[in-house]
């Protein structure tokens, strides 16, 4: 197997996949996730692992089945291993996986969407993509998206989630009219406004709309045909974090479907 040396221009594409996104490639060196995407249907591009370091038995395993699985497979000094990783844990192993992007037409059969709407923080969307995967929920709609999905935060921040969950990136007006012409109810995640997040019992199809950190729902979408829900707030703050408030919403919204 080819060992690459830190000037090698693989090297250089791969160190720039952590700041933005080419071909559709992400950037991934998270333990957790590269196990998780080892076990799916997604196209890895390039493997890369450091044969300098000692791995477990387990690892050794995983390190066999992705270099059957990836397109390319290399191995790296360990010099070159600290120069690419994104934080200290990591386990020496670092992939390239092919993000598939979807349209709204694969989102046909799906009965629970989340929407995040201009969400700025890749912790906050990769804490939903984690809550979605742990609920079952079926389907993500970035709006308007700040982060793109191909992110290699986001992909750290959602230990892999992000892989398991198809993930359309959208424009409001794009989204706004599909779900509307496919008889979506939508849920607004509002900080004090309509009922209750635990009054409602979400069935049917529905779309739980959750909004910009800073800026909150985009305005537009309260001109059409929506409910607005709120968690209550016992304490002196007025609202939670983005990533919380929707986990709270998709896991009351997941318990009461169960019910029906």
């Amino acid at each position: 197997m080819i060992k690459l040396a830190k000037n090698n221009p693989i090297i250089k594409d791969i160190k720039e996949l952590q700041k933005k996104t080419i071909n559709d490639l992400v950037y991934v060196d998270d333990l957790s996730s590269i196990k998780t995407i080892e076990g799916t249907n997604n196209v890895i591009d390039t493997f890369i692992y450091c044969d300098e370091l000692q791995y477990h038995d387990d690892t050794k395993k995983l390190i066999n089945a992705l270099i059957k699985k990836a397109h390319h497979s290399y191995t790296i000094s360990k010099q070159t291993y600290e120069y690419l990783r994104q934080k200290e844990n990591t386990a020496g192993l670092i992939c390239t996986v092919l993000f598939k992007n979807h349209i709204l037409d694969d989102f046909k059969n799906k009965e629970f969407i989340v929407v995040c709407d201009r969400l700025e923080i890749p912790g906050n969307i990769g804490t939903i993509y984690r809550t979605m995967d742990a609920t079952k929920a079926e389907a993500m709609i970035l709006v308007d998206a700040v982060v793109k999905p191909q992110s290699a935060k986001l992909a750290l921040a959602s230990r892999g989630a992000n892989f398991l969950l198809p993930t359309a990136s959208l424009s409001y007006e794009e989204t706004i009219k599909w779900l509307l012409e496919n008889n979506y109810t939508i849920f607004l995640g509002e900080p004090n406004l309509g009922k209750s997040y635990r009054e409602y019992n979400y069935q049917g199809k529905i779309a739980i709309v959750v909004g910009s950190e800073r800026f909150g729902i985009n305005h537009d979408w309260y001109n059409h045909k929506h409910e607005k829900v709120f968690i209550p707030m016992y304490g002196s703050n007025n609202s939670l974090n983005v990533g919380v408030a929707a986990s709270i919403l998709i896991y009351e919204a997941t318990m009461r479907r169960q019910k029906k």
